[in-house]
């Protein structure tokens, strides 16, 4: 029986020391878990402040964005504008520049509303592999104005050249316009004294007909001459033509006066007569 009682006891205490064992390992893991879990309201705690910064960076974001304007359109040909194509992308850029985050949008937005035809021109600097690629949107539009915009600036300077005459006006004016458009096309001095020689006045032609020189800077001194010495005759002319046109006018004036005058004395001279009769009459008859 004791025998039994002592096998029960050693059993009980080992069985006690078990769990003290095993609370001790509890009381480890729930220490470590305490730890962790405090570790996770840290975590959970700043991903809720860091979530809450970054909706209110988002909704900051989305109301101070500006309005988006509308799209330019596409740049197809030089029969449109250069000019206004220009301006509405170079204003959208501006204007909308916060809905572009990295400049490489920005040059993909200019580059989508340029057509492939126009487009060719450029192509050749949009490589990656390029040293000198686009760095900038405005790198693009650049060119295009350079390379578009001149080629129109061209034609319309050519149309207003071919409709440059002198008519009546001076001739140093008429050349300072005639240099102006020239500097622009950059014609070669035998082409331009060709055109000179059709350009002129037909007074300065009359005159510059016999002239056999090919030097232009001649050329243009004799016209100045000859145009300054025509400016001095149509002067004189036209004095000479008032003054004959003043004269007339005074003759006129003058015969009207004595017309005038005759006929009041003639008019004068029948009522005197008219009057010395009445006169006459009464006596007689008394």
């Amino acid at each position: 029986m004791l025998n039994n009682i002592n096998k029960i006891n050693i059993k009980l205490k080992a069985i006690n020391i078990k769990l003290k064992a095993t609370q001790t390992t509890l009381n480890v893991v729930w220490t470590r878990l305490q730890k962790e879990m405090k570790k996770k309201n840290v975590i959970i705690r700043h991903l809720e402040v860091t979530s809450s910064q970054l909706s209110t960076l988002i909704l900051k974001d989305w109301f101070l964005k500006s309005i988006k304007l509308f799209d330019s359109s596409l740049f197809e040909d030089l029969k449109q504008n250069v000019n206004n194509w220009l301006f509405w992308m170079r204003n959208k850029l501006k204007m909308n520049k916060n809905h572009f985050s990295i400049e490489e949008m920005k040059i993909a937005y200019v580059k989508s509303w340029v057509s492939e035809t126009m487009i060719k021109h450029i192509a050749f600097r949009m490589k990656n592999m390029i040293t000198n690629s686009f760095l900038e949107a405005k790198e693009i539009l650049l060119i295009i104005n350079k390379m578009y915009n001149d080629l129109n600036q061209h034609y319309m300077t050519q149309r207003q050249f071919l409709k440059l005459y002198q008519n009546k006006i001076f001739f140093h004016e008429f050349w300072m316009k005639f240099q102006r458009l020239n500097a622009k096309l950059k014609y070669n001095n035998e082409t331009l004294l060709n055109d000179l020689q059709h350009k002129i006045s037909s007074d300065l032609q009359r005159v510059m007909i016999n002239e056999r020189t090919m030097n232009l800077n001649e050329f243009i001194n004799i016209c100045m001459q000859v145009d300054v010495w025509l400016t001095k005759l149509n002067a004189q002319s036209a004095l000479k033509t008032l003054t004959t046109q003043v004269t007339h006018f005074i003759a006129s004036i003058l015969m009207m006066i004595t017309t005038a005058i005759s006929a009041s004395i003639s008019a004068w001279k029948k009522l005197s007569e008219s009057c010395l009769n009445d006169t006459i009459n009464e006596d007689q008859s008394w």
